[in-house]
């Protein structure tokens, strides 16, 4: 079954959902192939009947309204057609369907009734020790990275948090604010890329919201801090191990006029 038959089944049940994992990344640009839909879903009663009706439809098989409510994450494969969805109540960094909604928006040229996980959000969730995690983690920061170098999107300390590196450090709008936003940074991940590419370090020092990790890294002397974040492996090991701190209102990549 394709992911627009999927998704219009949802729609139709009326299930309250938002896209997320794989396919968040597939719709966003960021990801090329997932085999799967993952969706979180509204934990209310009503709402798991409806996940269980539009579940029959796609996999074939109907789930009982209080496993989908007893369970964070159920998993339903057709035998026949070997399609796939996957239910989940939370992810990491993703404690509910509230949050997770804060945190998406619609894509109107594909599914203009269906949210979809933002770009950080989706990063945020996917920081696991799943090589296919890391393998996404890296699409997403390549995703934002384009944008911001193409100047498609706003940049702030969430999406630097993402993809910081030199050449998007060099921008004239990133350069101008970048010694402030070290300064002041709650991101970790902002906090360690700026100490990886030697950017404003005494200012990341000095910042009152320095993270223990990040600090523990300064710590080090020069030689053997630059070879802990200077081979791109260790680098992404670091930050596989360091929050996205999303803002309690959510958050929401903004495109620049």
């Amino acid at each position: 079954m394709k992911l627009r038959e999927e998704l219009e089944i949802l729609v139709a049940h009326e299930v309250e959902f938002v896209v997320i994992g794989g396919q968040a990344g597939v719709l966003r640009q960021a990801i090329e192939f997932s085999h799967d839909l993952d969706i979180i879903v509204r934990a209310t009663p009503a709402n798991a009947e409806r996940v269980a009706a539009a579940v029959e439809r796609i996999a074939g098989v109907r789930p009982d309204p209080d496993l989908v409510l007893g369970r964070d994450f159920q998993q339903y494969i057709d035998p026949a057609t070997g399609t796939e969805i996957d239910v989940h109540l939370k992810l990491i960094a993703i404690p509910d369907f509230e949050t997770a909604l804060r945190n998406a928006g619609q894509i109107d040229a594909f599914a203009p009734d269906v949210a979809v996980l933002e770009l950080p959000a989706l990063y945020a969730s996917k920081r696991t020790d799943r090589p296919r995690d890391a393998v996404h983690r890296r699409a997403i920061e390549d995703r934002l990275r384009r944008l911001v170098l193409d100047s498609r999107i706003e940049v702030d300390d969430v999406v630097l948090a993402c993809c910081l590196d030199p050449e998007i450090a060099s921008l004239p709008s990133v350069s101008a604010q970048l010694e402030i936003v070290a300064a002041s940074t709650r991101q970790p991940l902002l906090q360690a890329r700026l100490t990886a590419f030697d950017l404003h370090v005494d200012a990341v020092r000095g910042n009152p919201h320095l993270h223990d990790a990040v600090r523990a890294v300064l710590g080090l002397d020069a030689g053997l801090r630059a070879k802990l974040v200077s081979h791109p492996a260790r680098l992404a090991a670091l930050l596989s191990r360091l929050p996205l701190e999303l803002p309690a209102a959510g958050y929401h990549v903004r495109s620049r006029p």
